[in-house]
């Protein structure tokens, strides 16, 4: 068996992890496991979204979205042509 560990947490949020374990036919070692992943993903993506993009990789983007409206542009016209 894996070790294990006691927590104290309220009887309230005992009794609402146990249910949505049970809801999501999980154990609650796993709804917790999971809980912990997304949170560590959403702290991942609210950090990069604070990040401040440099002036280089604004003007890559920009050139790389004129470049795509050109090409989408001329793949309309020959699709309208018939080609």
């Amino acid at each position: 068996m894996t070790d294990v560990a006691t927590i104290k947490v309220p009887r309230v949020v005992r009794d609402r992890v146990r249910d949505a374990a049970r809801a999501a036919h999980l154990t609650q070692a796993q709804l917790i496991e999971e809980m912990l992943e997304e949170r560590r993903k959403a702290e991942f993506w609210a950090a990069l979204e604070a990040e401040t993009p440099d002036q280089e990789y604004l003007d890559d983007l920009a050139e790389a979205d004129a470049a795509f409206a050109g090409d989408a542009e001329d793949s309309i016209a020959r699709f309208e042509a018939g080609e």
